[in-house]
């Protein structure tokens, strides 16, 4: 970062989460904070271990941190305070791999006793109890034993206070030198209200950096009143270097009635980028982050230039599906309910009866079915896609389209038993939701893509039924843990979540993207073989059927007896890699026969 740049604190999973009613899942905190990582960002506030009793949103503040770890130790480059609210506090981040802290003081009496229950007197000799402890406790990371880094403090309610009023600069001055001496790096000066404007801001800093570095002090801008990025600008022409801002415009504060909006981090991006000034940070990637975890959150985007530049990166993404989608789909079959398409080596199942959400008729079951148990004897095929038309992907099992519950069972069992065993490599382009029996015609797949605005819900427990026939697939995709609070909640699933578990292999932000990606899987998979693809299968099958039994040690004894035979797919590659050539194009082989190769 050139001299003039600013270091951007991202606050999202920690102060953006905070006041956000409906609990979020911990892997989608996870998901947030490592999709935050890969944007130059190089401090992001991960969790707090605040009593769960006054901030229940993060309750999870343990599990974030431990799931977090394997990035904690191995990454030099960012840093992942939490916050503690005392030393009790610090002995659980510590416990859970924290390597650094944040403390939090009000400068407004009101505030403090409203927020944390205690003076500001007693606050600070909380913060210098914590700072004592934390200098002196060693952390092992990374096989070293290190100090624990002592991180940014807030000061909140810097201009204003809901319960006391107008807050004086010399009592802001006050408090932020008591937490330097306590030990603090950075103190942080929060807005907490958004009521602060630049004559605000002037006011306070020309009286704080008299006596204060500007290299000491960062600030965190709440845009209540729509001030935030005029105050950024403000204090850093008066030398503030770092600021505090929050993905999508996230957060608020639960103890401030009507204060909600931090600053959204596209909105910091995008002003600095503007105004030349270097912030390491990729705003097209956090925009998109902004995107997904408001519809995650299932709530309006609040950043202004996050909303307005999702826009313009859709149309872009829209433009490069219509430029690059370069694959060519022939129809080959249409009937009631679904459509059948072939490229090359690949064949595509369209199930279209949108209409009434994709849902599985009889006639449906039998066709595909039929069409699966075709499609593997034939060696011109080496993949089967299966996607829908329309909104949804498919919402399971028409309870109308007739027949006895014994003859739905029947037909059902029978279609995912052919799905399952199919030679061929098994793709699910997941377009959209999918309920119940559409949740395991999706996983019994062997690879899942999705849209973003696809869900999964085992709902059946809603009806009075239960997943019977796809609980085994379900169970073995999903792990038997995630499967069972599924079932039995029967919530919405998000892909973000199976994507974070490596169940969803790919995450599309539309269903023109959902295309671009699958064209992009199949042309990577042009180089991988059809009859060692299938080997691999029968490998994967007896490893879940059973595991360390005689059918699996047979299995293994056949595939490699198969693969090694003259005459074989390794034979020729083998030929073709001592000839210089290390990628075949299986595909474009797949109509003649290798021994005339």
């Amino acid at each position: 970062m050139s001299p003039l740049g600013v270091k951007i604190v991202e606050v999202g999973p920690r102060d953006g989460l905070q006041n956000i009613k409906n609990i979020v899942p911990t892997n989608t905190k996870l998901e947030l904070i490592r999709r935050l990582a890969k944007t130059g960002l190089s401090v992001i506030e991960s969790t707090s271990f605040v009593s769960p009793k006054w901030i229940p949103q993060l309750a999870d503040g343990p599990q974030v941190l431990t799931g977090l770890q394997s990035m904690i130790s191995t990454s030099n480059t960012i840093q992942f305070p939490v916050l503690v609210p005392n030393e009790k506090g610090l002995e659980l981040a510590c416990h859970n791999g924290a390597k650094e802290i944040a403390v939090f003081v009000s400068a407004s009496e009101g505030f403090s006793r409203k927020n944390i229950n205690c003076s500001i007197e007693e606050s600070l000799v909380r913060v210098r109890a914590v700072a004592t402890k934390a200098k002196v406790l060693d952390v092992k990371t990374r096989g070293i034993f290190a100090i624990l880094n002592f991180n940014t403090s807030y000061v909140s309610c810097i201009f204003a206070d809901p319960y006391d009023g107008p807050t004086k600069p010399s009592q802001v001055i006050k408090v932020t030198q008591a937490l330097l001496h306590a030990g603090c790096y950075e103190v942080s000066l929060g807005d907490t209200t958004g009521v602060g404007t630049v004559a605000d801001v002037e006011l306070l800093l020309k009286e704080m950096l008299k006596v204060i570095p500007a290299d000491k002090l960062a600030g965190h801008f709440h845009d209540t009143y729509g001030q935030a990025i005029a105050n950024v600008i403000k204090s850093y022409d008066m030398g503030l270097r770092t600021f505090d801002s929050s993905v999508a415009g996230l957060g608020g504060c639960p103890f401030a009635k009507g204060a909600k909006g931090n600053l959204a981090t596209e909105d910091l991006l995008y002003t600095m980028e503007k105004l030349g000034i270097q912030t390491g940070v990729n705003l097209g990637q956090m925009v998109a982050i902004g995107s997904w975890i408001s519809q995650e959150l299932g709530i309006p985007n609040s950043s202004r230039a996050g909303a307005a530049l999702a826009v313009h990166l859709l149309d872009s993404r829209d433009s490069e599906t219509r430029k690059d989608s370069k694959r060519d789909w022939k129809m080959s079959e249409s009937s009631p309910g679904y459509s059948v398409y072939q490229s090359g080596a690949n064949v595509k199942i369209l199930l279209t009866n949108e209409k009434n959400g994709n849902a599985l008729t009889s006639s449906m079951v039998e066709a595909l079915t039929r069409l699966f148990k075709h499609f593997s004897t034939d060696d011109n095929v080496f993949r089967i896609i299966l996607t829908g038309k329309g909104k949804y992907f498919c919402t399971g099992m028409d309870l109308k389209s007739g027949g006895t519950p014994e003859e739905q069972f029947s037909g059902l069992r029978g279609l995912f038993y052919t799905i399952d065993i199919c030679p061929k490599t098994t793709i699910a382009a997941i377009n959209g939701p999918c309920l119940g029996g559409g949740v395991g015609l999706a996983f019994v797949c062997d690879i899942r893509l999705a849209t973003l605005g696809a869900t999964f819900k085992l709902s059946e427990g809603r009806l009075g039924l239960s997943p019977a026939t796809i609980s085994k697939y379900i169970v073995r995709e999903w792990g038997f843990s995630f499967a069972r609070s599924a079932i039995l909640t029967a919530r919405d699933v998000s892909p973000s979540e199976l994507e974070s578990l490596k169940i969803v292999q790919k995450v599309a932000a539309s269903q023109d993207d959902l295309e671009i990606k699958l064209d992009n899987l199949l042309d990577e998979m042009r180089f991988i073989a059809s009859g060692a693809s299938s080997l691999s299968k029968s490998l994967l099958r007896a490893a879940w059927t059973d595991a360390g039994g005689e059918v699996q040690a047979k299995t293994i004894e056949r595939v490699f007896k198969d693969m090694m035979a003259q005459g074989s797919e390794s034979s020729f590659a083998r030929k073709e890699f001592r000839r210089g050539f290390k990628g075949v194009d299986w595909e474009a082989l797949s109509k003649q026969p290798l021994s005339k190769l």
